[in-house]
């Protein structure tokens, strides 16, 4: 036992250092608007942020040129159009609950219409 090792901890002096975790916790709701606010932000890195800005035009391009050119039965077409009639429900309820990504949506919903746009 004269073999084991001692492990030191430097505690900190500085005035007002707590060791215990802070119990104060967001709301649900500051929560929710953290959790968008994080989800929807551009990235801050460049490689990152031209990827996602492709994706978000190309994709939308992609299966707008498949709408077009494939037939797809008319229940399918039906069933797609609701999801986005209930996507851009979800877009304005998000616009209207977290004011802070306002712009960050704005932008992404303009270059999903461009992708739109493109694939037509």
């Amino acid at each position: 036992m004269a073999d084991e090792q001692k492990i030191v901890v430097e505690v900190p002096s500085v005035r007002g250092y707590s060791p215990v975790a802070s119990t104060t916790e967001l709301s649900r709701l500051e929560e929710f608007k953290h959790g968008w606010r994080n989800a929807i932000a551009l990235p801050d890195n460049l490689p990152d942020l031209a990827y996602t800005l492709a994706s978000t035009v190309a994709i939308p391009a992609l299966l707008s040129s498949c709408w077009v050119s494939i037939p797809i039965p008319g229940f399918i077409r039906l069933g797609v159009l609701g999801v986005l009639v209930m996507a851009g429900i979800v877009v304005m309820y998000l616009r209207q609950v977290v004011p802070e990504v306002k712009d960050i949506l704005l932008l992404r919903v303009g270059l999903v219409a461009v992708g739109v746009l493109l694939g037509i």
